[in-house]
């Protein structure tokens, strides 16, 4: 029974890990309707900036963040302002081709700059277990866990209670109405695209803290987001962050009982039945 909540425990903190890295696809998708092809490239281009930062100021790879979080809501926004702006009107296959090149762009930058050689950001102090009545936790997992639990609530927050997050929610739902009350679709297309790079930077940060990471994973952890997304419904946080809780636990008990081999197979069976009972999504609304 320990062993059975202890792997429950660790599957629920490597849910919100996975949960985290969903978030800025699940915002891409709620306001601007794009799926963002690259998503797992920029996570893995925020592991390796804070690499870099790592390795020049010799500072903690969560410091990094203060550094490469605005490099990457700078990115994302630039990239929605010039490129995907531009191919918006003409329907949602254009920008899916954007992102497609913008993924292939970075992933071979990554290889020509860095090699294809394994790189980790984890630090010394993550490597000790913390053992609680005989239940043993990963650090790494916990700090993921609290990291996504804040920037949950921040976001929700964001969303549910400011004036620009109001706007952000009104442009999906009737665009024309949103620009005569004053709202500028293309700007808080630009903003959505930021924040959700934002989220992503920290994802990727905590991504490369808790495994080894390739220029070439990238389209790894977009697999996971878009699985997490699918179970919790396209475009609902709260959907997003339940979602990541049962990738993960499914992920780590279909290890324990089925093997490693069959890990992810578990994981997307799951996204198939969800698929099959309810194609929104858990929380997802109706078209």
């Amino acid at each position: 029974m320990i062993t059975l909540v202890s792997l429950i425990i660790r599957g629920l903190m490597l849910g919100a890990l996975y949960a985290l890295t969903g978030f800025g696809l699940s915002v891409a998708f709620g306001i601007m309707r794009v799926i963002n092809v690259a998503h797992g490239d920029f996570a893995i281009l925020a592991a390796f900036l804070s690499l870099v930062c790592m390795e020049i100021l010799k500072i903690d790879p969560l410091i990094t963040f203060a550094m490469v979080g605005p490099v990457l809501f700078a990115v994302g926004f630039l990239s929605q302002k010039f490129l995907i702006n531009r191919v918006l009107p003409r329907g949602l296959n254009y920008p899916v081709l954007i992102t497609f090149a913008i993924s292939i762009v970075i992933e071979n930058l990554l290889l020509l700059v860095f090699t294809p050689d394994a790189q980790s950001l984890t630090p010394a102090y993550l490597l000790r277990g913390i053992e609680l009545d005989g239940i043993i936790l990963s650090p790494s997992y916990t700090l993921s866990f609290l990291l996504a639990l804040i920037t949950f609530i921040a976001i929700h927050y964001f969303l549910k209670k400011t004036y620009l997050g109001k706007a952000m929610r009104a442009v999906p739902i009737d665009s024309e109405a949103a620009k005569m009350v004053g709202i500028k679709p293309e700007a808080i297309y630009n903003l959505a695209m930021g924040i959700a790079m934002l989220t992503t930077a920290l994802a990727g940060i905590l991504l490369g803290m808790t495994f080894t990471f390739y220029p070439y994973t990238g389209p790894k952890y977009l697999i996971m987001a878009f699985g997490v997304v699918v179970i919790g419904g396209l475009g609902s946080l709260k959907g997003t962050f339940i979602g990541g809780l049962i990738m993960g636990v499914s992920l780590i008990l279909g290890g324990y009982f089925f093997g490693a081999r069959y890990q992810l197979m578990v994981c997307y069976l799951i996204i198939i039945i969800v698929l099959l009972l309810r194609p929104q999504g858990l929380f997802g609304g109706k078209t």
